[in-house]
């Protein structure tokens, strides 16, 4: 007996020398494979581009890896309970890893199943993530194991926990917590209630099959789950538990991920920077801070969506999409009755067959394939009847909406001038089956349909010439051309100031009569007679320049531009930044034939607002990297290309910190055109505010001190307004991609100007109210209503105009 123990003790020491011998010695074997552990930093992070407003909103970020870093201090305790309960509910009291999941590991391992999954702590997810690859071995294994330990010795707990709820994917491109938070919730994390952060901490294991979107049923079961364990683990009590478990997982679809909808911006800033720096812009943490103001950008998209949504009412209710087809009969009857059994029915979950699969699949694929707009929900009509209807949202909820006189608007539109009688119930608008979008107010939605029409807008200081506010198109998801640079429209009426200009820069006056009346033009650059008409059909006999260019009158226009010859105007509209080689041959110029972007007319009318002055548009105020450091800086550009003694800074270097302009620069120090001239065309144009046919709808307004200009191009296919106050000019653009009519009475002071009003309404709380002292060598002149000559001493029939000394002799 005593021999056998005295074996058993001498074989027993000998297993552990052997096993302390194979694990040393299995160190020392794999250890040149392993990483240094200080890969484990920030940097591994790859950071991706990111782009802000000048006041700090994030408006873009750019990269294969979409991440925000959170401090470990910053994560709120739900987020941390719900990934502790769902992953290592032991992780700050093991040493990194967890013995009886190793073991259940290396049973797989060894097994037929292999090692995926399983005997992972945070720890060593962690340096899974960060160090190794994907293989799935027994060696791979060994290799967390010391890896794990190893990281355990250098850093604390807090830092380990932080790099993984950084660094993990939880579907849908998000890596992180934040991200995810954004994604599919639409909130930060400090936001987040205790469903919401359980749902975030369900994605950990299989992103790709437990997933809000693609699977909202499994990831409420996995939620759950997590759930029970917190109030296991007593990380909330049973009234937590209760109402979270009782939670819809709302989830936003389709989302904005950002505060500020400035899509078309951030996108110029990311071609612009990556085509200067090369694809290391991608992921070394760079910040774009542009020139945008939130508070405008997002105003201007308010005003923009309202007005667009109040035009397509006018023209009566579009059918929408129709999707009963997709349903069989069992499954309308199941609709129709409001039954939501169908959110339990695991059947056909996989199948690729429409009319095999359950009504929840088929709902989201709907929903899949109508784009997103905020302040919207999307809804599938599944009961109708005269006084009410019922639609099923996103989130699978069933909403009632009930009839009044409200949607006496939804006439049928069977063209865009010809519609149908009003409506007296709803079954005279919507079917079972139809995909619409209505809009949320405080709990309540109103049936409403997406404009077709487009549009853009951008907003800038003509002194800097920095962009204030730009909008490319009404939803960057559904159209992500630019059409404020990319889009070059018929500038209609909105250009006739510009021929105007031209003529008060070759002798004529404000006070000069041009007789508007019939006539036809024989133009050899035109194919035929010309016969040309005022919008109004009518003629205003003999006419000032300054009551012409307040009615636009169109005849005047074209009588101008013929008398001062079409070269000469040519010569003279160069000074706007039109390019010559653009601009009509033919008087047609004169009525806004040239075709020219929302951008470009932005800065002529710059040249007005600062009385000559023309500006380089910027949209860049500078570039930082990670840890703060400037790569770029506008404020820097603008201190060297005064220095004139150091001539070899305009080189290589000048070139990289060059700023980034949306029109190629033409650097001109110099007023272009004469200010006095641009004084009187900015006294002209703050007239058309108050008497043109802005006149009655800017009155709210009560400031004296803005000017603009509408424009209406043939058959109203383009819709324009351009105003400024001396600090900010912005041009507004109403269309349609395809070149079809906005329809009968929908003209620039329809459609534009009402976009322009609104988000004036905001922005001039924020412009001083000035008087533009007037430029020497202008005076104000009696002048004879008749004539329009001066007469110094006409006691009756006269007005005081201005004018240039030169003409006033």
């Amino acid at each position: 007996m005593h021999k056998l123990v005295k074996i058993s003790f001498f074989s027993s020491i000998f297993l552990c020398i052997a096993a302390i011998l194979i694990v040393i010695g299995t160190y020392f074997f794999i250890r040149t494979e392993l990483p240094e552990i200080n890969l484990v930093d920030e940097s591994e992070l790859q950071m991706p581009l990111k782009v802000f407003t000048i006041d700090g909103e994030l408006i873009g970020e750019f990269g294969e890896i979409k991440r925000r870093a959170t401090d470990y201090e910053d994560i709120p305790v739900n987020i941390k309970n719900a990934f502790l309960a769902a992953e290592d509910d032991n992780f700050f009291n093991h040493q990194g890893i967890s013995y009886k999941g190793l073991i259940r590991s290396f049973i797989r391992c060894l097994s037929s199943e292999g090692c995926e999954g399983g005997g992972g702590t945070i720890t060593m997810q962690v340096v899974r993530g960060y160090l190794l690859t994907r293989d799935q071995t027994v060696i791979r294994k060994i290799k967390e194991i010391y890896l794990a330990l190893e990281l355990e010795g250098n850093i604390s707990k807090e830092e380990i926990f932080e790099l993984y709820v950084n660094r993990i994917f939880l579907g849908n491109r998000s890596y992180g917590i934040e991200a995810a938070a954004n994604t599919y919730f639409d909130k930060g994390l400090e936001d987040l209630t205790i469903s919401e952060s359980a749902a975030i901490a369900a994605l950990a294991q299989l992103p790709s099959r437990v997933n809000p979107v693609k699977d909202p049923r499994r990831t409420i079961q996995r939620r759950n789950w997590i759930l029970s364990r917190m109030l296991l683990l007593n990380y909330i009590d049973q009234i937590q538990f209760d109402e979270a478990i009782s939670r819809d997982l709302r989830v936003a679809k389709n989302i904005n991920l950002y505060n500020v909808e400035a899509n078309h911006i951030a996108e110029i800033a990311r071609q612009e920077v990556v085509k200067r720096y090369g694809l290391k812009a991608y992921k070394n943490g760079w910040s774009v801070i542009t020139t945008i103001d939130s508070s405008s950008q997002n105003i201007a998209k308010k005003s923009m969506m309202k007005h667009l949504f109040d035009y397509d009412k006018r023209h009566g209710w579009r059918d929408p999409d129709n999707y009963e087809k997709l349903f069989n009969k069992n499954q309308i009857e199941s609709l129709k009755n409001l039954n939501l059994d169908f959110l339990n029915d695991e059947s056909y979950i996989s199948n690729k067959d429409l009319s095999k699969r359950n009504i929840s699949n088929i709902l989201s694929s709907i929903f899949e394939n109508h784009f997103y707009y905020k302040g919207y929900r999307k809804g599938l009509v599944i009961y109708v009847d005269e006084d009410q209807f019922a639609f099923i949202d996103e989130s699978f909820d069933i909403k009632i909406v009930d009839w009044t006189n409200e949607y006496s608007w939804a006439r049928n539109r069977i063209s865009i001038n010809n519609y149908g009688p009003k409506p007296n119930n709803f079954k005279e608008i919507v079917n079972f089956g139809d995909l619409i979008y209505l809009k949320e107010s405080q709990g309540f939605f109103s049936l409403d349909q997406i404009p077709i029409a487009e549009s853009s807008l951008i907003s800038l200081n003509p002194n800097t010439g920095e962009v204030i506010a730009y909008l490319g198109g009404k939803n960057f998801y559904e159209s992500t051309f630019d059409r404020v640079r990319l889009s070059y429209p018929q500038s209609g009426s909105s250009f006739k100031p510009f021929i105007y200009s031209a003529a008060l820069n070759n002798g004529y006056n404000l006070s000069t009569l041009i007789n508007d009346a019939p006539v036809v033009f024989e133009d050899q650059n035109l194919e035929s007679a010309w016969r040309p008409q005022n919008y109004t059909g009518e003629f205003y006999g003999p006419i000032s320049l300054r009551e012409a260019l307040t009615k636009s009158v169109n005849i005047v226009s074209i009588k101008l531009l013929r008398e001062l010859s079409i070269d000469k105007s040519h010569n003279y509209l160069e000074n706007f930044g039109f390019k010559k080689s653009r601009l009509p041959n033919d008087l047609s110029l004169a009525l806004g034939s040239g075709n020219f972007s929302p951008l470009e007319m932005s800065r002529a009318y710059s040249v007005i607002a600062t009385n000559g002055y023309i500006p380089d548009i910027h949209f860049i105020n500078r570039i930082e990297d990670r840890f703060g450091n400037i790569i770029f800086s506008q404020n820097d550009f603008d201190i060297r290309k005064n220095i004139n003694a150091f001539p070899w800074l305009d080189t290589l270097e000048m070139n990289i910190k060059r700023p980034y302009y949306l029109l190629d620069a033409l650097e001109k120090k110099e007023k272009v055109i004469d200010e006095r001239v641009a004084y009187l065309m900015k006294d002209v144009l703050k007239g058309f505010m108050k008497n043109g046919v802005a006149g009655r709808k800017s009155a709210f307004l009560n400031r004296d001190d803005i000017g603009g200009k509408t424009g209406t191009t043939n058959s109203s296919i383009s819709t324009w307004f351009s105003g400024f106050h001396k600090d900010l000019v912005t041009t507004v653009w109403v269309g349609t991609d395809d070149f079809s009519s906005l329809g009968e009475n929908e003209y620039g002071s329809t459609i534009a100007l009402p976009i322009w009003l609104n988000y004036m309404d905001f922005k001039l709380d924020t412009l001083d109210i000035y008087e533009d002292p007037i430029p020497d060598d202008i005076s104000f002149v009696r002048v004879n209503k008749s004539t329009g000559e001066i007469d110094t001493k006409a006691i009756n029939n006269f007005y005081f105009e201005l004018f240039l000394n030169e003409n006033s002799n």
